[in-house]
C-alpha cells in the first residue's frame, strides 16, 4: 500500500470521527481539527504562531498547515494539550511536579532556533518532544536540505563533547535515503544540551510518530523503526533519547486518571488499521 492509500484511510478515520475535510483531507478552521477535550485554543494558538514552522500561516486560499487532517502539529496539540493545565498531575517517563508545559518551544544551539513541538520542564530534568505524522511515508537524504555541515567544528557548539561532531559528520556524508529525519533530530538534541547545561537540567528528547494499528505489516514502519534504532545508539552518550509510538503513549497512558479520557479520544480520532 503506498503512502497516498495510508493519508486516504487516515482521513477516512477523521470523517468517521465526525470531521468533515475536503478531499484533500484539510478542515475548514484550525479550530475544527482539535479533539473534544482540547481547551485553551487560543493560548496554544498563540504558542503556535510564534513558532518558526509556519503552521498557522494561511496560504492564498486562506489554508493552514494545521488544518490538514494529517498535520503531525495537530496530531501533538491533541495529545498533550491537557498537559498544560495538568501540571501537577500527572509523570512522564517517572517525573512529575512539572513547572512549564509550552508548544513551539524555542532552544537555540547557538547557530540556528530549532522549534520543539512540545516541551515540558520541572526542577531536574528539561524534555523536548518532536512529533511525526505522516512525513515519515516520504524517505529523504539527511542532509537534504537540513545544511548539517554548519554545525561542523564551530566554536560556537564548543559545549559540545568533540566526538559530538563525528555524529553529525557521519549523517553530513550519507547518501542513504531515511524515513527518519536524522538532521532534526541531531539539531533538538543540540539544542536541548546547550539549554540543560544553562540550567543545569538533565536534557531528555522524546521521539513520539503516529503508527497504524497493523504496522509490523508494512516495510516502510519496519524500516523506520530500524533507523530509530541507529540514531538512538549514534547518540546515546549525549542525550537520553526516548522514542515512542502513539499506540505505545496511549497503551502506556491510558490507565492513567489524566489522560484517560484524552487517550480514549485519541483512539477514536487516530488509531486504525490499513
Amino acid at each position: 500500500m503506498n503512502s497516498r492509500k495510508i493519508q486516504d484511510e487516515i482521513i477516512k478515520k477523521a470523517t468517521e470521527y465526525g470531521l468533515n475535510p475536503n478531499q484533500k483531507g484539510y478542515v475548514s478552521s484550525n479550530s475544527a481539527n482539535l479533539i473534544g477535550t482540547v481547551t485553551s485554543w487560543n493560548e496554544i494558538e498563540r504558542e503556535l504562531d510564534n513558532g518558526q514552522g509556519s503552521e498557522l500561516r494561511p496560504d492564498r486560499n486562506g489554508i493552514t498547515k494545521f488544518n490538514a487532517i494529517h498535520s503531525s502539529s495537530a496530531l501533538c496539540v491533541n495529545n498533550f494539550a491537557l498537559l498544560k493545565y495538568s501540571l501537577n498531575e500527572f509523570t512522564f517517563l517517572n517525573y512529575t511536579d512539572f513547572e512549564e508545559a509550552s508548544f513551539e518551544k524555542k532552544l537555540p544551539t547557538g547557530i540556528s532556533i530549532p522549534n520543539l513541538d512540545f516541551y515540558l520542564e520541572n526542577k531536574k530534568v528539561i524534555i523536548g518532544i518532536e512529533s511525526k505524522f505522516t512525513e515519515i511515508f516520504t524517505e529523504k537524504l539527511p542532509n537534504k536540505g537540513n545544511n548539517l555541515e554548519k554545525y561542523l567544528n564551530r566554536k560556537e557548539l564548543k559545549y559540545l563533547p568533540a566526538s559530538f561532531m563525528n555524529v553529525i559528520n557521519h549523517y553530513v556524508s550519507n547518501t542513504e535515503k531515511k524515513h527518519l529525519d536524522f538532521a532534526q533530530l541531531i539539531k533538538h538534541t543540540i539544542g536541548l544540551i546547550n539549554a540543560g547545561q544553562k540550567c543545569e537540567k538533565k536534557p531528555v528528547l522524546v521521539y513520539i510518530y503516529w503508527l497504524p494499528k497493523n504496522w509490523f505489516e508494512f516495510n516502510m514502519f519496519k524500516k523506520h523503526n530500524d533507523q530509530i534504532d541507529e540514531f538512538k545508539i549514534a547518540i546515546s552518550d549525549f542525550i537520553d533519547f526516548v522514542p515512542m509510538s502513539y499506540l505505545d503513549f496511549w497503551n502506556y497512558y491510558g490507565i492513567e486518571e489524566t489522560f484517560k479520557e484524552t487517550v480514549s479520544e485519541m483512539r477514536r480520532r487516530y488509531e486504525l488499521n490499513i
